[in-house]
C-alpha cells in the first residue's frame, strides 16, 4: 500500500465509532417521532373516545356521541395522544386526573368501584339463593299440610264412596 491509502485507512478507522454513534442517534430520534406522524383511524379513535364521558353533554354521552364543541376538542386531544403512542390506559388516566372519576364511562376496577362491578353478579346469586330457599320451605310446608286418609270425616267418606259407585254404574 502506498502512503496515501494507509493514511486514508487510518482516518476511516478513527471515524467508525463516530459514524456508529451518529447512526444509533438517528435511529432513536427517527423511531421516537415515527408514531407521532402516523394517521389515527376512526375506529382506533372511537375505541378510546367511547370510554370517556363528555363534560360538554353533562356526562350523559361519550365523546363519540356528543355533538358539542368541547367534545370535538377532547377528541382531537385523544387523537394527538394516540399519535404520540400513548396507550388507552395512559389516556384514560390523564382524563381521570384532569376531570375526576366521573369522566370514565366504566368505573375503574379498584376500591369502591370494585364493589360496583361485582354487585350485579352478587344480586343475581342472592335472588337464586332466595328463590331456592323459598321453594324448599314451600314444598316442606305443603308436605306437612297433606292430610292422611285416616283423618277424613266418616260422613264425607260415605258420600264420596256413593258418588264413585254411581259414576261407575252410569259410566
Amino acid at each position: 500500500m502506498d502512503r496515501y491509502n494507509v493514511n486514508r485507512y487510518k482516518m476511516n478507522k478513527k471515524s467508525i465509532p463516530g459514524k456508529i454513534f451518529l447512526f444509533i442517534f438517528l435511529c432513536l430520534f427517527l423511531n421516537s417521532n415515527a408514531s407521532y406522524g402516523r394517521e389515527v383511524s376512526r375506529m382506533e379513535l372511537e375505541e378510546v373516545s367511547d370510554l370517556i364521558m363528555s363534560p360538554g353533554c353533562d356526562y350523559i354521552y361519550t365523546l363519540t356521541n356528543c355533538p358539542s364543541a368541547q367534545a370535538d376538542q377532547m377528541k382531537e386531544l385523544v387523537k394527538d395522544r394516540i399519535r404520540k403512542g400513548e396507550s388507552t390506559e395512559e389516556i384514560l388516566s390523564y382524563f381521570e386526573d384532569v376531570y375526576g372519576p366521573k369522566i370514565l364511562a366504566q368505573p375503574s376496577k379498584k376500591g369502591f368501584y370494585l364493589v360496583a362491578w361485582w354487585f350485579p353478579y352478587f344480586l343475581i346469586l342472592d335472588v337464586f339463593i332466595l328463590a331456592g330457599v323459598f321453594l324448599f320451605l314451600w314444598r316442606k310446608k305443603s308436605r306437612d299440610k297433606d292430610t292422611p286418609l285416616n283423618d277424613i270425616n266418616p260422613e264425607i267418606e260415605t258420600l264420596l264412596e256413593d258418588e264413585v259407585r254411581k259414576f261407575k254404574e252410569n259410566g
